[in-house]
């Protein structure tokens, strides 16, 4: 667990604009988060490959109200 996070975190959904997400999924990445998820019309590239580098799973430019659906 990440210093002032009493529990460890499964995704960070990130709900700012693309030029303040980077920013974000750094920060999860730090915290150990499990994955990060970009919302729909969230893109940056950058920090979608530094993410997927660093091991968490990644979803970028996607709604999960949207996408989870579809998985039934």
């Amino acid at each position: 667990m990440a210093p002032g996070v009493p529990v460890p975190v499964d995704v960070v959904d990130v709900f700012v604009r693309s030029d303040l997400a980077g920013e974000v999924a750094d920060q999860a990445v730090a915290v150990g988060a499990k994955a990060v998820w970009f919302q729909l019309g969230v893109v940056d590239e950058a920090a979608y490959g530094r993410t997927r580098e660093a091991g968490p799973a990644m979803v970028m430019d996607k709604c999960p109200a949207i996408e989870i659906p579809l998985l039934d």
